[in-house]
């Protein structure tokens, strides 16, 4: 098996995981944007540093944000005018749900540990 064939393994494992719904039915993504915005505290994130940390162009941030405003979960913590530079925050409802998906997601990749520790064995011995 060469680098890329056991990279391609990895990564289908890893999709396989991020495709499943979590609670409440959020991504994977959005779970990783609330994680990030959380890390940030109280002062928030702005967009452009949001898009950057989790890999995501400033517009798919954004429309990945709005129904996570729209279902009061983030708020806007000023009104800059340019949007890239607007900073977000977690209401009170959005640290319950992103605790409630952390929890969700840690028991899933504890399920997953086994899967995962005997791909990259077999990744390992494969030539």
């Amino acid at each position: 098996m060469n680098t890329l064939e056991k990279y391609l393994k990895l990564r289908t494992f890893i999709n396989d995981i991020e495709r499943r719904g979590l609670v409440y039915g959020a991504s994977f993504s959005e779970f990783v944007i609330l994680r990030t915005i959380t890390e940030e505290g109280s002062s928030g994130v702005r967009r452009v540093d949001l898009a950057d940390t989790v890999g995501m162009s400033i517009s798919g941030v954004t429309r990945a944000l709005a129904p996570l405003e729209k279902l009061g979960y983030i708020q806007k913590l000023d009104q800059a005018l340019d949007a890239r530079v607007r900073r977000v925050g977690l209401t009170e409802s959005g640290s319950q749900l992103y605790a409630d998906i952390l929890s969700d997601v840690q028991a899933r990749l504890e399920r997953s540990t086994a899967d995962l520790d005997q791909l990259l064995q077999s990744i390992a011995t494969m030539k």
